[in-house]
């Protein structure tokens, strides 16, 4: 039987939802999922959750905050010399980033936006690179916000419209967009199927 999967995703808990509704395909193939939205700590929420449930896959979700996934995933395997802390080594294909950010992934399914947000999408606005973790962080959100101001449903939000979003993009797009959204899909699907 698959094993149980602990995703641990860094974020507001309004977005739970959001994120249940991305990951619905991996559902009823045998393992059991639980997310957590981990609004202060996720690193430690993660690390906490591998001493508690060693025999879970335990995965750890978090924005990589730039360009650099690699420069991140560095920094965050020191945090608080977490392999130590955990008795043992995380294996790299349980610890995934948002690069650079969740809202990145939105820009890869502009039919999600434009069902969202109905009429008014200003989709100018948005960065037309293909590759969407190469759009700066600051430039993805000013230009949801500048693409997303003249919606019936205003300027975006993240907690008021990213679970919204979350739920209608599509994961293949995303990952055809986002190499770190495939990798972390495919490392679910995994999980999702491996015996334990």
């Amino acid at each position: 039987m698959p094993s149980d999967i602990r995703i641990h995703i860094e974020g507001d808990p309004k977005l739970l939802p959001g994120f249940r509704q991305f990951f619905d395909e991996l559902y009823g193939r045998g393992a059991k999922i639980d997310l957590a939205m981990c609004k202060a700590n996720a690193i430690a929420d993660f690390m906490s959750s591998v001493k508690k449930f060693p025999n879970a896959t335990n995965v750890l979700l978090i924005d990589s905050e730039g360009p650099h996934a690699m420069t991140r995933f560095q920094e965050v395997r020191r945090h608080d010399h977490w392999d130590d802390a955990v008795g043992g080594a995380i294996p790299d294909d349980q610890v995934h980033f948002m690069v650079q950010v969740m809202e990145s992934w939105f820009l890869a399914d502009r039919q999600a936006l434009h069902e969202y947000y109905g009429h008014g999408l200003l989709e100018n606005r948005l960065s037309s690179n293909p590759s969407v973790e190469q759009v700066p962080k600051d430039d993805v959100l000013s230009g949801l916000a500048e693409a997303t101001g003249p919606t019936g449903k205003g300027k975006y939000h993240k907690t008021h419209h990213a679970p919204g979003l979350l739920a209608r993009i599509d994961p293949s797009r995303a990952s055809a967009a986002a190499p770190s959204c495939a990798r972390l899909l495919e490392s679910l699907e995994k999980f999702t199927t491996q015996s334990t």
